[in-house]
């Protein structure tokens, strides 16, 4: 399906429902590419409004996301929420910035057919938390060896090293300077 709409040939106050399955393998996110897991199933409504184009609507779906603390993958679910204005761009001054900066998500268009994925990809990116547990009393990996502390929870490291790195952070620098000076 192709998620564009031609502002052109919307009338006013006509609704226009675009619903399918967005075509989309992995959702991009900061900390790289996340499988999708389901179908992306999408409902928008579009109508044009006195001051733009209204979209609103939702989005569904799972992904595979790692665990902040061990690195597991954890299937999350998405259930995201499309809103947003289109304003066309000749309608952008400063009377109509300060009426709309109580809005969010105001989007000015310069082209009549607006492609709404973006919003789709929005809508599924805003719904990921900060950290994703694969439960919520995850204990992570070793700092020394990386075992899963979840997996072996009596596990006392032989790796350890010598300095603690949290109060001498720069012990082996001074060991090194120790080392120069000697010669």
């Amino acid at each position: 399906m192709e998620w564009k709409i031609d502002t052109g040939v919307l009338k006013k106050k006509e609704r226009v429902i675009l619903e399918g399955i967005f075509e989309l393998d992995y959702l991009e996110l900061d900390i790289g590419k996340m499988p999708i897991l389901e179908p992306v199933k999408v409902k928008m409504v579009v109508v044009r409004a006195k001051d733009g184009i209204a979209v609103g609507g939702f989005v569904k779906t799972a992904i595979e996301h790692p665990c902040t603390r061990c690195l597991t993958p954890v299937r999350l679910e998405i259930n995201g929420t499309i809103e947003a204005l289109y304003v066309p761009e000749a309608y952008r001054d400063e009377k109509s910035e300060v009426e709309l900066e109580n809005l969010r998500n105001v989007i000015y268009y310069k082209n009549p057919v607006i492609d709404l994925t973006d919003r789709i990809i929005e809508a599924m990116v805003l719904e990921v938390p900060e950290q994703v547990l694969c439960r919520p009393d995850c204990k992570g990996l070793c700092p020394y060896c990386g075992i899963n502390l979840n997996e072996h929870p009596d596990h006392v490291c032989d790796k350890k090293p010598e300095f603690n790195v949290v109060n001498n952070k720069f012990a082996i620098l001074e060991k090194f300077k120790e080392k120069l000076r000697e010669g």
